[in-house]
């Protein structure tokens, strides 16, 4: 799988302050001194990438971290034959690609931008000096991994043990958690996901996330407005899932 080509520029001065923000606020780099993070802001770059282009793929080292600065990039696992298990969608403010810190070793996940995305990107190399300088830099990742790894965790347990019902309506309380705004007494998604993203979301067939999506809409529970998922009760929608508990 190929994506498309992404256009890289160098940090303006008005996207310096922006990078100064992002790296101090960075859970990875907590505590560093000034000087390492000017170190790091100094190598920083922008990377322009359009919607539905990767950021990295399977097999493909990493020689970089990334930052989202706006947009949204999704991880995703692929089967040989092509089928898509999305394992989160990260948003503004997240930082991603360590695993590349360890070795440059092909990836075993794929990073995509899943709507117009501008990423602050800095070198291995440069982290890795300021990591050697600063050992504080790895207690940090140590601890952010840890809280990764416990997500991952509880993804793998839900697909193993929940009905497809539950994940699906997992995923989109979820979403309306980090995208919800308040609407006609419910909530509505202020970005848009189709049931093929819930399907890749919650790893079940179109056909029967399109099942799931049409109980609730018989409920009145979960409509689509304007192409916009609008949930009526979260509580009722959290007791998709406690029925399987």
């Amino acid at each position: 799988m190929i994506g498309r080509r992404v256009a890289t520029i160098s940090v303006t001065e008005t996207d310096s302050g922006s990078a100064r923000t992002l790296v101090s606020d960075s859970p990875w780099f907590q505590g560093l001194p000034d000087a390492a993070l000017e170190q790091l802001v100094a190598a920083a770059q922008i990377k322009e990438v359009a919607s539905g282009s990767y950021i990295y793929q399977q097999g493909q080292p990493t020689t970089e971290v990334f930052c989202i600065v706006t947009g949204r990039v999704r991880v995703s696992l692929f089967s040989p034959n092509g089928h898509e298990f999305a394992l989160v969608e990260r948003e503004p403010g997240t930082w991603f690609g360590e695993p590349g810190l360890v070795n440059d070793e092909g990836r075993v996940i794929e990073a995509r931008a899943i709507e117009p995305t501008r990423l602050l990107v800095i070198s291995r190399e440069v982290v890795l000096r300021v990591g050697a300088e600063h050992p504080r830099m790895y207690e940090n990742l140590f601890r952010y991994s840890q809280g990764i790894l416990r997500g991952l965790h509880e993804l793998v347990g839900g697909i193993l043990f929940y009905p497809l019902k539950a994940r699906v309506a997992g995923r989109l309380l979820h979403l309306c958690q980090e995208h919800g705004v308040p609407n006609d007494g419910g909530v509505s998604l202020d970005i848009k996901v189709t049931q093929n993203d819930f399907a890749r979301l919650a790893l079940g067939s179109r056909q029967r996330v399109n099942r799931v999506f049409r109980d609730w809409a018989n409920r009145n529970l979960v409509e689509t407005r304007e192409d916009h998922l609008w949930v009526r009760d979260l509580e009722e929608l959290e007791q998709e899932i406690d029925l399987f508990e």
